[in-house]
């Protein structure tokens, strides 16, 4: 695989082949595209694959407009599971048939394209930006000059940033919000829809962060039974071996990020009554530069930490069904 020529981020690279492989009706794999425009005029597409009837439904999103590896992973797992190679043309790795005849997968390949239009790199590679220049640019430019907040909601009126980061999602003349943190965002309505309409039994989120790759457990863990709790470990552990295979550095054990700090609290709160249960899984791929060392984050890197995490989830949820 050249992950070069295997990555798509922008959503005016993407949503066109998207949109192509929609018009192309094969028996042998069933297709469903839905969108959602933003309030700017962007459209949110969820792609959904696989077996309508299957039990077992997975939801794969990515909310973070600076993040967009999730998204050229999203797009190169779907081009493989529909046309039985990558987007280069090479075999794919995905175990394509067992996926089309037992799984229901929907992606969201970016639940944010108003912020990842803003974005002026397809990706961040450590190459042209230290780590403080990549989050200015993610999250903004306060009034004062220094990085700006991270909030769930603000309004432009009260901060007057200098600059808005491409994180946030504009929803009214004023009101700014994080996708995954307000309800009030076109990722929290999309969500909505989709859990109404079809019922999943996984989630998966994807993310960047600027250090080793990590696999972050929901913020109502503790609450779960040993059951579930178990379950969700051997998901986070076919994840980590996964990436261990690939030689990547990892933080050994899943964690709940945030823990005792208000963000977890805004995590609850966004999933409380929607998602309540176990198996819900997120993941942190490497961006831009290594926090500790400094060390550039490749493409290829970042392509592959992410296609497999969704190789390793695949391949798990097959043994357990």
């Amino acid at each position: 695989m050249d992950a070069r020529k295997c990555w798509l981020s922008h959503p005016n690279e993407w949503q066109p082949i998207v949109r192509q492989w929609a018009q192309t009706d094969t028996k042998e794999l069933s297709m469903k595209v839905r969108e959602w425009r933003q309030v700017t005029g962007e459209q949110i597409l969820a792609i959904t694959v696989g077996n309508f009837n299957a039990k077992t439904r997975l939801l794969i999103t990515v909310p973070h407009a600076h993040e967009p590896a999730g998204t050229a992973a999203c797009i190169d797992a779907l081009c493989q599971i529909i046309t039985g190679v990558h987007l280069d043309g090479t075999k794919a790795d995905l175990p394509i048939d067992k996926i089309r005849q037992r799984l229901l997968v929907t992606f969201v390949p970016d639940s944010n394209p108003q912020g990842r239009s803003r974005s002026p790199e397809r990706v961040w590679d450590g190459s042209k930006y230290d780590n403080d220049e990549f989050l200015k640019i993610a999250f903004g430019i306060a009034a004062d000059g220094s990085r700006f907040g991270r909030y769930p909601e603000w309004r432009y009126s009260e901060h007057k940033p200098k600059r808005v980061g491409i994180i946030y999602e504009q929803i009214d003349d004023d009101l700014w919000v994080e996708p995954n943190t307000s309800r009030k965002s076109s990722h929290s309505k999309v969500l909505d829809a989709l859990l109404a309409e079809d019922g999943y039994t996984h989630y998966l989120e994807l993310h960047q962060h600027e250090t080793d790759e990590a696999v972050l457990l929901p913020a109502w863990f503790d609450d779960l039974p040993e059951s579930e709790q178990a379950k969700l470990g051997e998901w986070a552990q076919a994840i980590l071996m996964g990436w261990k295979k690939q030689g990547f550095q990892v933080q050994e054990r899943p964690y709940i990020p945030y823990r005792g700090q208000e963000r977890q609290k805004f995590f609850r709160d966004f999933w409380r009554g929607r998602w309540d249960g176990g198996n819900w899984l997120c993941v942190e791929a490497r961006n831009n530069r290594h926090a500790k060392t400094g060390e550039p984050t490749s493409l290829e890197h970042q392509l592959v930490a992410m296609l497999t995490v969704l190789l390793s989830t695949f391949e798990w949820l097959l043994r357990v069904i």
